[in-house]
């Protein structure tokens, strides 16, 4: 079988070369402004190129759009929520969401694929990112929808974000995919529910979504596993237990406000009663 070489023309050489010098002078022009000039002549040639795969305005990616840290493009929820979108692709917020947990339900336009992801309080603390007086304890929400989006691009939507963190995801990376590689190399040797077992914790959660979301958030922080089938077996009993006495606690809530609905309901028609009597 022979080789394949792939020769390049001159006219694509000359094209080549025509768009460095282009990006160059532009790289040039740019460091002579002192707000460009603090991302370094890498740092803006980087964003500028990234820029381009991406197919947005460099001035754009450049003035919040892009970031250029540590040898690494970090990129804007908002980037990163707008590239999604303008492909045809969804995301959608759960309304679970809240102050300590983002839910994002994602699917793509073209296949019809769908995924969730999720990020907790929970998980930024144990990834140990987490900062009382910093943008976690300040603006949770916001934090929190930002690391869920990450996580949803990059197994969703990929071939949109083309290898971009979100903004501060990079800075924060060594606590989190350190934790990430012992948690695969400790679910490596940590044995797996039985189908039989995973029907059962599948009815003790039920539509408990939340929940649903918090323990498959735990198992991925801390064993690597994305899936409740493969939910390790030394935590299935503390697990189901859990569900179920959240149900139970569910249940009773739901029956105590049912039994108020129906005694206001009889000292209303008493008092009626009372009235239309003359008592």
């Amino acid at each position: 079988m022979q080789d394949l070489t792939i020769h390049q023309t001159p006219e694509g050489h000359d094209c080549i070369i025509s768009d460095l010098q282009q990006m160059q002078k532009m790289c040039t022009y740019l460091m002579q402004t002192p707000h460009y000039k603090k991302m370094g002549a890498e740092g803006v040639f980087a964003i500028v190129q990234k820029a381009k795969s991406l197919n947005i305005s460099p001035l754009d990616a450049l003035n919040g759009g892009l970031y250029f840290v540590s040898g690494k493009v970090e990129m804007s929820s908002q980037m990163m929520s707008q590239l999604i979108r303008q492909c045809g692709h969804s995301v959608t917020k759960d309304e679970k969401s809240s102050d300590t947990i983002c839910i994002l339900h994602g699917r793509r336009r073209d296949t019809g694929d769908t995924w969730t992801e999720y990020f907790s309080i929970d998980d930024a603390k144990r990834a140990g990112i987490y900062k009382e007086g910093g943008p976690w304890g300040k603006y949770p929400r916001n934090m929190l929808y930002a690391r869920a989006l990450s996580n949803l691009a990059r197994q969703l939507f990929p071939d949109v974000i083309k290898g971009c963190y979100v903004e501060g995801e990079i800075r924060d990376a060594g606590p989190i995919y350190d934790s990430h590689k012992q948690s695969i190399s400790a679910a490596m040797d940590i044995p797996t529910i039985t189908h039989d077992q995973y029907m059962k914790l599948e009815e003790a959660i039920g539509d408990n979504d939340e929940y649903r979301a918090q323990i498959l958030s735990f198992i991925k922080i801390h064993r690597g596993i994305d899936s409740l089938k493969n939910f390790p077996s030394d935590l299935y009993e503390k697990a189901v237990k859990r569900a179920i006495d959240l149900s139970v606690d569910k249940k009773k809530s739901d029956f105590e406000c049912v039994l108020q609905e129906c005694n206001d309901i009889s000292t209303n028609l008493e008092q009626e009663y009372l009235q239309a009597s003359g008592g």
